[in-house]
């Protein structure tokens, strides 16, 4: 018996010191919560924030958050952000699947252990707002044609 647990011990430890296991764990765990414990959002624009606790497996040698988990825990929010406003189903549905195209990140101060944190969107450039309104102008001139005007978008 003591040689069995020793053995999921030893499993558990390498689980989670090579294939970072708490990210593993975390996302399908933001997503149910998504999902089940938070309320839909029908707008993918819509602000949304996601908290997080920088945890050991987080910290360099420098005992502060890695740098590349900050993008990591702005991966985590962004799996939240789709679930909640159904983009993760509808991928589903359809057999795709999200692909992340770019990144950028700009780090502002050091995070330290169990520090607590939250990912939220920053101020939109004025190219992203122009780009933003284009399609809204575009989707609105669409749905004038098709007759439907903002009742799917109400919806």
């Amino acid at each position: 018996m003591l040689g069995l647990l020793m053995a999921v011990l030893a499993l558990a430890l390498a689980y989670f010191a090579l294939l970072d296991g708490w990210y593993l764990v975390r996302v399908p765990c933001a997503v149910l919560r998504a999902r089940l414990l938070q309320p839909r959002v029908r707008d993918l624009l819509a602000e949304q924030s996601y908290a997080g606790r920088v945890l050991p497996s987080d910290l360099d040698l420098l005992l502060h958050m890695n740098n590349a988990r900050y993008l990591r825990e702005a991966d985590v929010a962004r799996a939240a952000h789709l679930a909640r406003c159904g983009v993760l189903g509808a991928l589903r549905a359809l057999g795709a699947r999200a692909v992340l195209a770019a990144s950028c990140a700009r780090y502002r101060r050091s995070l330290r252990l169990l520090e607590p944190f939250e990912v939220e969107p920053p101020e939109l450039p004025a190219d992203l707002q122009h780009w933003i309104a284009y399609n809204e102008a575009s989707s609105q001139l669409l749905r004038a044609e098709s007759g439907l005007g903002d009742v799917v978008k109400d919806q």
